[in-house]
């Protein structure tokens, strides 16, 4: 298991690497797909919306994005890209 958190958002990898978030969620940072806030763990991408389905081994959270990789080796992330 894995825990990052944002401003004011949480994200959290599970043993099986399913990553659920919830917190505030005004600039796509939780990964649901909206820019709404949910004040209760949502999962995200069961079967491949996310993350094509891989198993999430790291995750990070940064000021409204979260960026994670894969057990493949693979890197996504999502929210406000303003910053780079």
């Amino acid at each position: 298991m894995a825990v990052a958190c944002g401003e004011s958002f949480t994200t959290v990898v599970a043993e099986q690497g399913d990553v659920w978030a919830f917190g505030r969620g005004d600039h796509g940072q939780l990964g649901l797909g909206t820019d709404e806030d949910q004040l209760l763990p949502a999962l995200l991408g069961k079967g491949g919306d996310v993350y094509d389905g891989e198993a999430v081994v790291l995750i990070a959270a940064g000021f409204a994005h979260t960026a994670c990789v894969t057990a493949k080796g693979t890197l996504w992330s999502w929210g406000d890209g303003g910053d780079g």
